[in-house]
Formats: structure tokens, C-alpha cells, sequence
């Protein structure tokens, strides 16, 4: 069985005063979402064996509230840039590549690839369930937990099971 964490940003600032949308930090908000998470990620003995993670700024922010708290070596995590304006296929190169030998992976990193790559493994027909009334399935600070019996290089359309969906706000 493999597990694959999907798990977005907190809320950012968009008036923080920064130039760069990459370089745009958390918000306090998305600092107390990115604590809840992480505490009940650990409440729910969600662990990983592998980070992989966009370097931008408000990623690496909510990375380390997650590393901290779920006891992983932030030193451990690989920053990928390709993360920061990925599409599907980027991530899904991602997830294929890895090493058979490696059991679970989370993913960090932006929306609209993060949502787009779930609804491509598992299938609108089981993520559509989790649509807010907005229809947004992956709003900030949100992390999903899939499970697969495939090899990572196998990794196909509407294959994977959606587990588990965590936001802060239902937390």
C-alpha cells in the first residue's frame, strides 16, 4: 500500500509589501491553520517517509510547522522547484519517479495543480464529494490523504482512493 499527502499552502499575505508572488509569506491565519493541520495530522499518526515541497516562501513556511510538529527533519525535505507553477503532468512526473522502495510521499504546494492532480487520481466522481460550495475542493491549508495498491510508475487516472480530506475549518 502506498500513501500519498497532498497538502496546499496556509492562507498567505497578499499585503505583506513583497514584489514577488513567490516570495509572499503566511498570514497570521495561515500560521494557526498550518499548527492545526500539523497537530492533527500527528493526532491521526499521519507520518511520510519523503517531503517534497515548492521553495516558494509560504510553502516553506507551512513545511516547517509540519516538520516541527511531525517530527521530520526539515534538513530531509526536497524543494522542487517545478512545484511553483506546476501543471498535473509536472506532479504526476513527480509521484512516477520515486523510488519503489518508498511507501508514503507528501506533496506541498499551489493551487490550481494541487486540486487538478487530485481530481486526476482519484477521479472527479469521488472528489466531488468534498466540493464546498464554492466549488473549491482544496482551499488553503487543506491536506488529503490517497491510498493505492499501484507502483509509483504506474500511477494512472481515477485509480487512486480518496481516504481522508482535513481543513482547518472542520477541524
Amino acid at each position: 500500500m502506498k500513501t500519498i499527502y497532498l497538502a496546499r499552502h496556509a492562507k498567505s499575505s497578499w499585503n505583506s509589501g513583497v514584489v514577488k508572488d513567490f516570495d509572499r509569506p503566511l498570514n497570521n491565519r495561515g500560521q494557526n491553520d498550518a499548527i492545526k493541520m500539523a497537530e492533527e495530522m500527528y493526532r491521526l499518526s499521519w507520518s511520510t517517509e519523503k517531503i517534497i515541497a515548492s521553495p516558494a516562501i509560504r510553502v516553506k513556511q507551512t513545511c516547517k510547522v509540519y516538520c516541527e510538529i511531525l517530527n521530520y527533519p526539515v534538513e530531509n525535505v526536497e524543494w522542487n522547484s517545478e512545484i511553483y507553477a506546476a501543471y498535473t503532468i509536472t506532479l504526476l512526473h513527480i509521484l512516477t519517479s520515486l523510488e519503489e522502495a518508498t511507501k508514503s510521499v507528501m506533496l506541498i504546494g499551489h493551487n490550481p495543480a494541487m486540486e487538478d492532480l487530485l481530481v486526476h487520481l482519484c477521479g472527479y466522481t469521488e472528489v466531488s464529494e468534498q466540493q464546498q460550495k464554492d466549488g473549491k475542493i482544496l482551499t488553503t491549508a487543506n491536506v488529503v490523504k490517497l491510498t493505492t495498491n499501484a507502483k509509483w510508475k504506474d500511477l494512472v487516472m481515477d485509480e487512486l482512493h480518496l481516504a481522508k480530506l482535513l481543513r482547518p475549518k472542520e477541524i
